[in-house]
């Protein structure tokens, strides 16, 4: 068995979400190939999304994984 090339692009960026339920949570989101959060949200097919190392309810260090449709606002930590 050949081992496997790293194929992902691992570009992460800290993110916080606010979601429909009034819960807000700030993690870390792999964007991937695009070139901002924004391009993410707005271009990925994903219904889901992955928040790594995240804080909410008090609790941190956690992974996360939200619906899209969920979400009321995304705020990246820099632009």
């Amino acid at each position: 068995m050949e081992p496997m090339d790293d194929a992902w692009v691992k570009k992460f960026k800290t993110v916080k979400v606010k979601l429909k339920d009034g819960t807000i949570i700030t993690g870390k989101l792999n964007i991937g190939e695009y070139a901002r959060v924004f391009d993410y949200f707005r271009s990925s097919p994903d219904h889901y999304f992955i928040l790594s190392d995240s804080e909410h309810d008090g609790q941190s260090g956690r992974v996360v994984i939200i619906n899209k449709n969920e979400i009321v606002w995304a705020e990246p930590e820099d632009i």
